[in-house]
């Protein structure tokens, strides 16, 4: 039911469950097996074990603690006692997970800030800077008061601050907020990315058709309406057309109203 395994760095611990059992499995499980069971039937339960996360602390109580909570919740979890653990973990992954693995990138990572070596904020600085790890939500713990640390961290790119110590509830509402966000943002649920593709199509399309668009007319133009216009028929936005012709998007508003 639970794998706990201790091995040298990088890793010094992981809480991981097999994404689907069988029912003879969960007749072994013992005398837990009933509310495993009940966990397993529960939507949120079965979408967070699809999920990763990676915890950074150097203190091994606290990432016991926070490891167990959220593989309790349904999380998968690998605890690192440092930085180096988790970037070294991290480009180790799997580039080219099977079918059904999760995903070889983790879908949060909470980090204290305090800590030997390179600490919480100049992890989230190496996070940022790597291509595969940019866009990855990062909620960093420390300790209440650190005003400071809080500033850095937040224009150091974090997603969250949450002060030692919290409620682990409050810890697993965010996390759960974090991936959701997350999805909806990458398109994932067909919202905002997909979006943005669907309008780079149809600026494709219109630029593609932008030769036969504006046909000769008896209406006269200036040359700056011409202009205007011949950059609508190619799919520039009012603003694109604004930064094109270096003038205020308030008046190409304005002369588009004209048109």
């Amino acid at each position: 039911q639970r794998i706990i395994i201790h091995v040298p760095d990088p890793v010094v611990g992981v809480w991981a469950r097999a994404r689907q059992r069988t029912a003879a499995t969960k007749k072994d499980v013992g005398s837990d097996s009933k509310d495993d069971e009940t966990s397993l039937q529960d939507p949120k339960f079965i979408e967070r074990n699809k999920r990763w996360i990676i915890v950074v602390d150097d203190e091994e109580p606290i990432r016991m603690a926070v490891g167990d909570f959220l593989y309790d919740q349904g999380y998968q979890v690998t605890a690192c006692a440092d930085a180096d653990s988790m970037l070294k973990l991290v480009s180790s992954s799997n580039q080219d997970p099977d079918d059904g693995e999760l995903s070889t990138l983790p879908d949060v990572i909470v980090s204290d800030v305090r800590m030997p070596g390179i600490d919480g904020i100049e992890l989230l600085g190496l996070i940022r800077a790597d291509e595969r790890l940019a866009r990855v939500p990062v909620v960093l713990l420390t300790a209440k008061g650190m005003a400071q640390d809080r500033v850095q961290g937040y224009k150091a790119g974090a997603d969250v601050y949450l002060p030692k110590p919290f409620d682990p509830d409050e810890l697993l509402s965010i996390i759960d907020n974090l991936i959701t966000r997350r999805q909806q943002m990458s398109g994932k649920s067909g919202e905002l990315m997909d979006l943005k593709e669907d309008m780079e199509k149809i600026k494709q399309i219109m630029k593609r058709n932008s030769a036969t668009v504006v046909k000769k007319t008896d209406i006269f133009l200036t040359d700056t309406e011409r202009d205007v216009l011949e950059l609508l028929c190619k799919g520039f936005t009012n603003s694109e057309i604004a930064d094109e012709r270096g003038v205020s998007i308030l008046g190409i508003n304005r002369g588009i109203q004209k048109l």
